[in-house]
């Protein structure tokens, strides 16, 4: 079977991906130096609380950098599993379905969303010839 829609929509969504990774990454580096520089001079930089507060942004900015780059590996390798069609073809499907559900406020999360419910959606077309008849599709 075709799946050339989901297989372009998942490398998009998965190039995106990489995209939003070195992004996060630069926030990453912003926020984490920014905080190691509070804990060094607090005095200078501001109190112990604004070093808190940078310490949970970097925190929850590494957490997304390595769900970004995660997401952006699944994207890749699973745009592949789908194209060549193999048996499990709709378990990538729920697996993008249940991607992009957690990344719905993104461009990929939307794009892995719709390639998910078109992976898991599609149905396979079977030929039926008869002598008298001619092509059939079912």
């Amino acid at each position: 079977m075709n799946r050339q829609a989901e297989f372009i929509l998942i490398i998009v969504g998965a190039s995106f991906s990489i995209l939003t990774f070195f992004g996060a990454t630069l926030y990453t580096l912003v926020f984490g130096i920014n905080a190691m520089l509070m804990l060094d001079m607090p005095t200078t930089y501001g109190g112990g609380g604004e070093a808190i507060i940078l310490w949970i942004f970097t925190f929850f900015s590494i957490i997304a950098v390595l769900f970004t780059l995660a997401s952006a590996i699944f994207g890749f390798i699973g745009a592949f599993k789908i194209k060549n069609n193999g048996p499990k073809t709709k378990l990538f499907g729920v697996c993008f379905i249940v991607l992009g559900g957690l990344q719905v406020f993104t461009i990929h999360g939307i794009l892995f969303l719709i390639a998910g419910i078109l992976t898991v959606t599609k149905k396979e077309y079977q030929t039926n010839l008869k002598e008298d008849e001619g092509i059939k599709w079912d």
